[in-house]
């Protein structure tokens, strides 16, 4: 909507972690010193593991080896979880102070875009209490990990990294390697299971857009052009 302030939006299909990783530290940066608008990174990432600061190996099935994808300790927020093709991962970089957002209901925005979107497709998804992430009964079908940082020092701005992802199609026999997000008597469902099918990964990802542009009263701006990493970080040199 007009006069709304700009969320820039960029699509760049499967993305190893640690660029995108890396891709986030300099976003929330520039961010941070006012180079760039918000913005609002869509992907999906190659099989791999991650955990949030604490607890690395705590909620393993298997030894690290086994586990058959890497296993990355991340400065998110959380507890182990997987990403892997199928996923819907989505990473805003936000300025909170500028929002007038606070950490906890900036989370449960991303939660609200979540559930708006899986709306669309006939899902009734929901909150639990006293846990993060989107549910179906008692399955996650959408988990949150977030990051808040001062990149620019003490008197700057809070932005934020990391983000949510979604299950669309993705193999959910990963995550019977891990505790996911070490709850042990909760399970994990995607939009294929409960469906029958799979929307592609990248109309979900067009109906997020649209919510989180509601949720966080922002204008989507896309880029003209799918863009690659190389793309996108040799645009912003």
């Amino acid at each position: 909507m007009a006069g709304q302030p700009v969320c820039e939006v960029h699509n760049l299909g499967l993305v190893e972690y640690a660029d995108a990783w890396a891709l986030q530290r300099d976003l929330a940066a520039r961010r941070a010193s006012s180079d760039i608008p918000d913005t609002l990174l869509l992907l999906e990432h190659p099989p791999v593991y991650t955990t949030g600061k604490r607890n690395a190996e705590a909620n393993l099935r298997l030894p690290p080896e086994l586990l058959g994808a890497p296993l990355v300790t991340s400065d998110r927020g959380g507890d182990i979880t997987f990403h892997g093709p199928g996923q819907l991962v989505a990473y805003p970089i936000v300025d909170l102070r500028a929002a007038g957002l606070g950490v906890v209901t900036y989370v449960r925005n991303l939660e609200e875009v979540v559930m708006r979107t899986l709306r669309e497709y006939g899902i009734a998804s929901g909150l639990e209490c006293g846990l993060t992430g989107v549910w179906v009964g008692s399955e996650k079908i959408a988990a949150i990990g977030v990051r808040v940082s001062r990149p620019g020092g003490a008197t700057g701005a809070w932005v934020t990294a990391h983000g949510l992802a979604v299950n669309v199609d993705v193999d959910l026999a990963w995550f019977e390697r891990i505790v996911p997000c070490g709850i042990v008597d909760r399970g994990i469902t995607s939009m294929q299971r409960l469906l029958g099918r799979a929307p592609p990964v990248p109309e979900v990802a067009a109906r997020l857009v649209v919510h989180f542009g509601e949720v966080f009263g922002r204008e989507m701006r896309h880029t003209t052009e799918k863009r690659t990493l190389t793309g996108l970080t040799s645009s912003l040199a």
